[in-house]
């Protein structure tokens, strides 16, 4: 995967319209961002208060002039307390029954659990999935917070833990890549992983993780993994199959292939990775110091990408059909003069340069790009699939790589779910808890969409966005 693409107003982009030639008299003003503000703990209203009344002592309840002084107000004040993790031993004392007619023993089964005949609780089981899936905390670490805490669990009995919890949740994965490849649109992106011991292949290959999610439009987001050895069209096939709509991405020949193969797949542009590039020519040209930068071709395109994006916050919370209408009448002028713009550039621009490999960048993605006005649920760009799939670049650096296919598919699951849980609202460590102690005790063949980690129903939500 590419570096994050964050749409920052370049300091270097301008507010004018942009010249047809470079002009020595016209600068660029930086770009400012708001400081954000922190929230007071007086306004917070989903974390658990204790209140602790604190009293003047009876002896300076007493006046200097004699009389006793009455209570005419409270002065309150805010201060955070956090405990920390608490381990316990669960007994179960089951009871046993006999007759006197010796008829045999009754004895109390055991309550279901998400792994039978281990130690481990519903409740450690999701402390150990948030701390490595949510909070990219390895095993080895956790295994040392634990020793502090008073009990020893080694890394490769977490490890076999996390991927049996995988096996049980598997069928929610399912349910929700059910549920994703419905939808109108959809957006992916991938990003490398190394697999030590996978069968037939050296431990320097790469591997990858896959990103699917559903588009920010639809409400209800879900977002899921898929480990796969290798970035062909042939992997996002087999994972979307039964899919046949909009799929937006970055230029990746996958992505590519994968529309031309399958006709009802239509391959949707990335208007951050055009920016990206633009933006790496303007910051390659060379500045004097102490002068304003001035208004070059990179800085001309950047000019109106800047406008389209502020169309697109501007109707960001709009229904589609007006955003496809608002798009139509001002987002088509300025991609039609982009495009004029670069037709006119390319012959003048030497091609391996950075400002030539943009330009050639764009032509080559412009029919994929400017698909997205032609729809109101579609996004300008894939930036929420990139913002998926960091938290699992966040964890690599710190577990470096996977041990086992095993393993690579059980994070592919947890993370799925950890992150669709938190995406729709859901604090992943409660929910976990909950969906651990309940799945096991379902009947086969039971629904389990009360399970999921939505707060409604996804196709509630594209009605809604209808």
């Amino acid at each position: 995967m590419k570096s994050k693409a964050s749409f920052l107003i370049a300091e270097a982009v301008a507010n004018e319209e942009p010249a047809e030639e470079e002009q020595d008299n016209q600068t660029v003003p930086a770009h400012t961002r708001k400081k954000p503000k922190r929230r007071s703990l007086a306004d917070n209203d989903t974390l658990p208060r204790i209140i602790e009344n604190i009293d003047l002592p009876e002896c300076e309840k007493q006046c200097s002039c004699g009389l006793h002084r009455f209570k005419m107000d409270e002065e309150i004040s805010y201060k955070l307390k956090i405990e920390p993790a608490k381990v316990q031993i669960v007994e179960y004392h089951r009871h046993k029954y006999a007759c006197a007619c010796e008829d045999g023993i009754k004895t109390a089964p055991m309550p279901k659990t998400a792994i039978p005949k281990s130690i481990a609780t519903s409740e450690l089981l999701a402390w150990v999935i948030t701390n490595k899936y949510c909070d990219a905390l390895p095993l080895y670490r956790q295994g040392f917070i634990l020793k502090r805490l008073g009990v020893e669990i080694s890394r490769a009995v977490m490890a076999d833990w996390m991927i049996k919890c995988s096996e049980l949740l598997e069928c929610l994965y399912e349910a929700l890549r059910q549920r994703m490849v419905k939808q109108p649109c959809l957006q992916a992106d991938e990003t490398p992983l190394q697999v030590l011991n996978e069968p037939g292949r050296s431990p320097k290959n790469k591997s990858y993780m896959w990103v699917y999610r559903t588009a920010p439009s639809l409400g209800s987001p879900i977002i899921l993994y898929d480990y796969q050895t290798g970035k062909s069209h042939e992997y996002p096939e087999a994972f979307l199959n039964g899919f046949s709509s909009y799929l937006q991405s970055d230029g990746m020949s996958a992505y590519r292939t994968l529309s031309d193969k399958i006709s009802g797949i239509t391959q949707t542009g990335c208007f951050a990775h055009v920016r990206r590039k633009f933006k790496e020519a303007f910051d390659a040209m060379p500045k004097k110091k102490g002068q304003p930068h001035k208004i070059n071709r990179p800085a001309q395109v950047l000019t109106m990408i800047k406008k389209l994006y502020e169309i697109e916050r501007r109707i960001k919370d709009k229904s589609p059909k007006e955003r496809y209408r608002i798009r139509q009448e001002e987002s088509k002028a300025t991609l039609d003069k982009l495009k004029a713009w670069l037709d006119k550039n390319q012959p003048l621009i030497l091609p391996k340069g950075l400002l030539g490999q943009a330009i050639t960048y764009a032509q080559n993605q412009w029919p994929y790009v400017i698909r997205y006005i032609d729809d109101g649920l579609l996004d300008i760009d894939n930036n929420a699939a990139e913002r998926a799939i960091k938290p699992f670049v966040i964890g690599r650096k710190n577990w470096m790589f996977s041990q086992s296919p095993k393993g690579a598919r059980a994070s592919a699951i947890l993370y799925s779910l950890v992150e669709t849980a938190k995406a729709n609202g859901f604090e992943p460590y409660a929910w976990l808890c909950h969906v651990l102690t309940e799945l096991p005790k379902l009947e086969k063949g039971a629904s389990i969409d009360h399970l999921l980690p939505i707060k409604r129903p996804i196709e509630e939500a594209k009605t809604a966005a209808a």
